[in-house]
Protein backbone atom coordinates (compact mmCIF):
# COMPACT_ATOMS: atom_id res chain seq x y z
CA UNK A 1 0.00 0.00 0.00
CA UNK A 2 2.33 2.42 0.62
CA UNK A 3 2.76 2.14 -3.40
CA UNK A 4 -0.51 3.23 -3.83
CA UNK A 5 0.06 5.79 -0.90
CA UNK A 6 3.00 7.22 -2.60
CA UNK A 7 1.44 7.00 -6.00
CA UNK A 8 -1.84 9.01 -4.81
CA UNK A 9 0.42 11.50 -2.86
CA UNK A 10 2.47 12.07 -6.05
CA UNK A 11 -0.90 12.53 -8.09
CA UNK A 12 -2.23 14.66 -5.59
CA UNK A 13 1.05 16.89 -5.87
CA UNK A 14 0.56 16.70 -9.15
CA UNK A 15 -3.05 17.93 -9.37
CA UNK A 16 -2.25 20.65 -6.69
CA UNK A 17 0.45 21.80 -9.09
CA UNK A 18 -1.72 21.62 -12.43
CA UNK A 19 -3.97 23.70 -9.91
CA UNK A 20 -1.46 26.06 -8.98
CA UNK A 21 -0.58 26.86 -12.49
CA UNK A 22 -4.45 26.85 -13.64
CA UNK A 23 -5.03 29.62 -10.83
CA UNK A 24 -2.08 31.19 -12.51
CA UNK A 25 -3.22 31.27 -15.74
CA UNK A 26 -6.89 32.41 -14.78
CA UNK A 27 -4.84 35.03 -12.47
CA UNK A 28 -3.17 35.91 -15.35
CA UNK A 29 -6.15 35.61 -17.51
CA UNK A 30 -7.84 37.82 -15.41
CA UNK A 31 -5.14 40.47 -15.60
CA UNK A 32 -5.06 40.24 -18.93
CA UNK A 33 -9.22 40.78 -19.12
CA UNK A 34 -8.89 43.72 -16.84
CA UNK A 35 -6.05 45.16 -18.93
CA UNK A 36 -8.59 44.12 -22.04
CA UNK A 37 -11.43 45.92 -20.49
CA UNK A 38 -9.65 48.83 -19.69
CA UNK A 39 -8.28 49.43 -22.94
CA UNK A 40 -11.65 48.41 -24.65
CA UNK A 41 -12.76 51.54 -22.32
CA UNK A 42 -9.87 53.75 -23.43
CA UNK A 43 -10.11 52.92 -27.27
CA UNK A 44 -14.03 53.61 -26.52
CA UNK A 45 -13.59 56.82 -25.45
CA UNK A 46 -10.82 57.60 -28.24
CA UNK A 47 -13.44 56.68 -30.43
CA UNK A 48 -15.69 59.49 -29.14
CA UNK A 49 -13.36 61.83 -28.80
CA UNK A 50 -12.81 61.06 -32.20
CA UNK A 51 -16.29 61.37 -33.61
CA UNK A 52 -16.95 64.47 -31.53
CA UNK A 53 -13.18 66.06 -33.14
CA UNK A 54 -14.80 65.02 -36.79
CA UNK A 55 -18.45 66.35 -35.73
CA UNK A 56 -16.40 69.44 -35.05
CA UNK A 57 -14.37 69.30 -38.11
CA UNK A 58 -17.44 68.74 -40.35
CA UNK A 59 -19.19 71.92 -38.71
CA UNK A 60 -15.93 74.30 -39.22
CA UNK A 61 -15.96 72.89 -42.76
CA UNK A 62 -19.66 74.20 -43.25
CA UNK A 63 -18.96 77.22 -41.61
CA UNK A 64 -16.12 77.79 -43.33
CA UNK A 65 -17.84 77.05 -46.73
CA UNK A 66 -20.41 79.47 -46.02
CA UNK A 67 -18.04 82.17 -45.02
CA UNK A 68 -16.22 81.58 -48.43
CA UNK A 69 -19.97 82.11 -49.67
CA UNK A 70 -20.71 84.94 -47.73
CA UNK A 71 -17.33 86.69 -48.86
CA UNK A 72 -18.23 85.72 -52.72
CA UNK A 73 -21.18 87.72 -52.38
CA UNK A 74 -19.95 90.69 -50.54
CA UNK A 75 -17.11 90.91 -52.93
CA UNK A 76 -19.29 90.90 -55.88
CA UNK A 77 -21.62 93.71 -54.21
CA UNK A 78 -18.25 95.56 -53.09
CA UNK A 79 -17.38 94.88 -57.22
CA UNK A 80 -20.86 95.90 -58.45
CA UNK A 81 -20.85 99.18 -56.18
CA UNK A 82 -17.39 100.35 -57.42
CA UNK A 83 -18.15 99.40 -61.07
CA UNK A 84 -21.23 101.70 -60.26
CA UNK A 85 -19.09 104.65 -58.75
CA UNK A 86 -16.73 104.46 -61.57
CA UNK A 87 -19.44 104.90 -64.24
CA UNK A 88 -21.06 107.62 -61.43
CA UNK A 89 -17.98 109.67 -60.83
CA UNK A 90 -17.12 109.23 -64.62
CA UNK A 91 -20.59 110.98 -65.21
CA UNK A 92 -19.98 113.53 -63.31
CA UNK A 93 -16.55 114.34 -64.20
CA UNK A 94 -17.75 114.64 -68.05
CA UNK A 95 -21.09 116.94 -66.61
CA UNK A 96 -18.92 119.38 -64.95
CA UNK A 97 -16.22 119.07 -67.55
CA UNK A 98 -19.19 119.81 -69.87
CA UNK A 99 -20.44 122.77 -67.75
CA UNK A 100 -16.69 123.82 -67.40
CA UNK A 101 -15.98 124.43 -70.74
CA UNK A 102 -19.19 126.56 -71.22
CA UNK A 103 -18.54 128.31 -68.28
CA UNK A 104 -15.26 129.22 -69.24
CA UNK A 105 -16.41 129.83 -72.99
CA UNK A 106 -18.66 132.46 -71.46
CA UNK A 107 -16.21 134.14 -69.47
CA UNK A 108 -13.42 134.02 -72.61
CA UNK A 109 -16.59 135.75 -74.76
CA UNK A 110 -17.33 138.24 -71.78
CA UNK A 111 -13.75 139.15 -71.73
CA UNK A 112 -12.97 139.48 -75.08
CA UNK A 113 -16.19 141.40 -75.22
CA UNK A 114 -14.70 144.08 -72.51
CA UNK A 115 -11.60 143.85 -73.74
CA UNK A 116 -12.68 144.85 -77.37
CA UNK A 117 -14.95 147.76 -75.75
CA UNK A 118 -11.08 148.82 -74.14
CA UNK A 119 -9.96 148.60 -76.86
CA UNK A 120 -12.16 150.72 -78.30
CA UNK A 121 -12.01 153.26 -75.82
CA UNK A 122 -8.50 153.53 -75.71
CA UNK A 123 -8.31 154.36 -79.40
CA UNK A 124 -10.77 156.83 -79.18
CA UNK A 125 -8.32 158.15 -76.32
CA UNK A 126 -5.14 157.79 -78.23
CA UNK A 127 -7.11 159.61 -81.10
CA UNK A 128 -7.61 162.65 -79.05
CA UNK A 129 -4.31 162.32 -77.86
CA UNK A 130 -3.21 162.43 -81.26
CA UNK A 131 -4.74 165.04 -82.38
CA UNK A 132 -3.75 167.12 -78.99
CA UNK A 133 0.07 166.19 -80.03
CA UNK A 134 -0.63 167.43 -83.72
CA UNK A 135 -2.34 170.54 -82.28
CA UNK A 136 0.46 171.21 -80.43
CA UNK A 137 3.34 170.38 -82.38
CA UNK A 138 1.60 172.91 -85.32
CA UNK A 139 1.59 175.64 -82.29
CA UNK A 140 5.21 175.18 -81.76
CA UNK A 141 5.77 175.79 -85.36
CA UNK A 142 3.73 179.02 -84.88
CA UNK A 143 4.99 180.02 -82.07
CA UNK A 144 8.96 178.94 -83.26
CA UNK A 145 7.64 181.31 -87.08
CA UNK A 146 6.76 183.88 -84.44
CA UNK A 147 9.63 183.96 -82.74
CA UNK A 148 11.96 184.38 -85.56
CA UNK A 149 10.32 186.94 -86.56
CA UNK A 150 10.48 188.90 -83.61
CA UNK A 151 14.35 188.01 -83.66
CA UNK A 152 14.71 189.07 -87.15
CA UNK A 153 12.72 192.34 -86.30
CA UNK A 154 15.08 193.24 -83.42
CA UNK A 155 18.22 191.93 -85.52
CA UNK A 156 17.29 194.77 -87.97
CA UNK A 157 16.19 197.54 -85.56
CA UNK A 158 18.82 200.05 -84.51
CA UNK A 159 18.46 200.31 -80.92
CA UNK A 160 20.67 203.27 -80.62
CA UNK A 161 19.31 205.47 -82.70
CA UNK A 162 15.86 204.24 -81.24
CA UNK A 163 17.32 204.92 -77.48
CA UNK A 164 19.18 207.94 -77.99
CA UNK A 165 22.02 207.55 -78.36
Amino acid sequence: MSDKDTSLNTDVQLIKKDIKQIEKFFGRFDTALEAMTEVSQKVAVQGEILKNTADKLEDLEQRIAEHKEEDKARTEVLHRRLEDHRKSSRQDHEKLANATQVDRKQRNDEIMLQLGKMNGALEVRLTKIDDRIKILEQWRWYIMGIGFVVLMLFAEVNWTALIGG
